[in-house]
Order: structure tokens, then sequence, then C-alpha cells
């Protein structure tokens, strides 16, 4: 091999040798966020950071001290099959004046196909519900975060709440799992069927003793067969329990999914029961939010019609009564609103025999409803 040669190839291989080390001192590509840099701009922050912004107490407007505030960057790696590669966090505490400040991380994963995927923030104060910057404990979309000048207002804890559900919804990390550790035995009371105390506030305030609460049961409100007779399906049904919120005194469902056969094909009712201010309340909200609704007055004391993709839905209030229905079914299942109208004035006509905690107060109002969006009713 000539000498030109060798030199040639000792070239190529330091250039590949550099282009490795290029790649590796990059930085990550940093994708679009979806909040954005204000509240009064709709221009978009920035994924990396930092952020700023203050923690008030919803109904006082006044700031809460000692909040755990989490900033959580997630980075993923890969060119076309993209895999997860590493999760950065950063935790700090509110001053006196309610402020939080993020800084960006300085250890940021490097590489030419290292991809900046999300930043969550996540605020927890015990006696509170905890704030995410994605989303709502109603599982709905929150649009009014922002990188800098974001104002966290935290709605104090209600009686009628499930712990476990607030785990679940605060999901990991370190920080946020030892602030809100203490909440993983009432969650675990709660799956007994005893009533989780109400957290004790900031102050030192004695929480209030445990008590036996009886659990809403919704089966009796509809049955496969009364199904079948409305639709005409001649398949089977597996009956349980909705997965979107916990079975609790003032919530339950069921749903009637369709064996061997896609999500169109399913059925479900979801039942709220309260004080008749919080059920109007809770109507409300599910007037607000479930898809393409449009008000009637076909049944109950109030009804509402919903579509969204695959899915109809009607809702109706009995405000006497201090109870709201759901009915959501797959289009492949209820060809037409008649046949939901139908299954709803069903339910309706087995509300009797549902068995009902005893009344709620005013106050107990149930937490927002996720609505129907589209998937599984």
């Amino acid at each position: 091999m000539g000498s030109g040669t060798t030199s040639n190839v000792h070239t190529r291989a330091l250039m590949v040798v550099l282009a490795s080390l290029v790649a590796v001192a990059c930085g990550p590509t940093i994708g679009k966020a979806p909040f954005s840099v204000r509240p009064d701009t709709l221009e978009p922050g920035d994924l990396l950071g930092p952020f700023d912004g203050m923690v008030i107490d919803a109904e006082t407007e006044r700031p809460i001290t000692g909040a755990t505030v989490v900033g959580s960057w997630a980075f993923e790696r890969g060119i076309g099959l993209r895999g997860p590669a590493g999760i950065r966090e950063s935790a700090v505490e509110t001053a006196a004046d309610g402020r939080y400040q993020i800084e960006s991380p300085d250890d940021v994963p490097t590489g030419g196909s290292m991809r900046l995927r999300r930043f969550t923030l996540i605020v927890y104060r015990r006696g509170y519900v905890g704030y995410r910057s994605d989303f709502k404990l109603s599982g709905a979309h929150r649009h009014d975060f922002s990188q800098y000048g974001n104002k966290v207002r935290l709605e104090k804890w209600q009686p009628s709440f499930e712990h476990r559900q607030h785990l679940t919804f605060l999901g990991g990390g370190q920080a946020i799992a030892k602030a809100a550790g203490w909440e993983a035995q009432p969650a675990s009371l709660e799956n007994d069927g005893v009533m989780a105390p109400h957290p004790a506030e900031p102050s030192g305030e004695k929480a209030p003793a445990l008590q036996q609460k009886t659990l809403l049961d919704a089966s009796p409100l509809l049955s496969a067969e009364e199904v079948k007779g409305v639709t005409g399906y001649a398949g089977e049904f597996e009956v349980a329990r909705l997965m979107d919120r916990v079975r609790s005194d003032v919530y339950d469902s069921k749903h009637f999914r369709a064996k061997g056969k896609p999500e169109a094909f399913d059925v479900a009712v979801r039942v709220w029961a309260a004080s008749s201010s919080a059920a109007e309340t809770q109507f409300g909200r599910l007037s607000a939010e479930l898809p393409a609704a449009l008000p009637t007055e076909e049944i109950g004391d109030r009804s509402v019609r919903a579509r969204g993709g695959e899915v109809l839905g009607l809702a109706f209030l009995l405000r006497e009564r201090g109870l709201v229905v759901q009915i959501s079914c797959g289009k492949s299942q209820c060809t037409e609103l008649g046949m939901v109208l139908r299954l709803a004035k069903l339910v309706e006509s087995h509300i009797g025999e549902l068995h009902l905690p005893s009344q709620k107060s005013d106050s107990a109002a149930p937490s927002s409803a996720d609505g129907d969006e589209g998937g599984r009713p």
C-alpha cells in the first residue's frame, strides 16, 4: 500500500473520530413548547427553561409558602424509532411570597440524535389539590401554563376527593414522592372502603377521625340484556367498571365491553350522586366538557347530547335526587342518538333501585369528569 493510500485512510479515520466527537458534544434538539413564554402572549416558551411563577390559594389569592415545586425534563434518543433517554429533575420550595424559580438543567444528555421531548411542572402542598402544567386532576388538558410569570392557583382538598386518584395524577419523581408520601396510607384505606382523613392544614389543624363510607353502586342501572334489546346486538359483553376514575361514595360506573369487538361497540354508564346544587354544578361541567354538546329537554330536569370520534353520548340531571347520569355508546352499537336516549330512559327507570349514600352537603361537590373525546366510552 502506498504512502498516499495510507494517508487517505488515516484522514478518513480522523474525520470519523472528529464527527463522533462533534455528535457527542452536540446538545439535544429542543422541540416546540406546548405552552407560552408569558401569560399575555401566544409566543411559545422554551422547553429547557428557566421557569418562574407564583403559587397562591385559589380562594383567598394569598401566596402559599413551602409548596414543593418540581420541574421535570424528559429526553429521548434515536432517529426514526425513538426511545426514552432519561429524566432530569429540579425541586425547590416556594418562598414567603409564594414565588418559585426553576433553573435550566446543567447536565443535559448530549448526542446528535438526542431530543428534549417535554417539560412538566408539578406543585404540591399538603391540604391542597396538586397542580400539573400539562393536565388537570379531571383529566382535561391544561392551557394556562406559561414559562415566565406563571400563576398556580391551588384548590383546597375536599373530603370527597380520593387520595389514590390524587397520587396517580401527581406521578413519579423523588421530591413529590417524599412530599406526598403520607397519602399512601389513606389511599390504601380507601381501597378497603374507609373514608380517608382530610389532610391537616399547614397550621397543624388536627384531621378528622376515619369513618366508614358507603360506595356508590351503579350496577342496577342497566343490564346487558337491556342494551341488546335496544341495539339488537347479538354478541356478548364483559361487564366491569370504567378505569378513568376511582369508584367512591359520589361516583360509580358500569362498562359493557363487547367481546372480540372494537371500541365502537362498547357502552358505558357513569353516575354522580351529591346534593342538588352540587349535581347542578357537575352537570354544568359535563355540558361544558363533552364534545359537540347540544342542550335538550328530552329526559330528566336537564339533558345534553354529545358526539365525539366514534362515541355518541347523553347526560341528564335529576335535581331533587342530586344525581347526574352520563350514557356513552359506540357508533357501531348505537347507530343513532335515539338509541342512546332509549338507554338513558331505561337507566332513569332503575334510579329507584340505586342505593344512595347519605345526602352530601352542598360543599361536597364531585370533582370534574373526564369528557368523552373518542376511544372506549
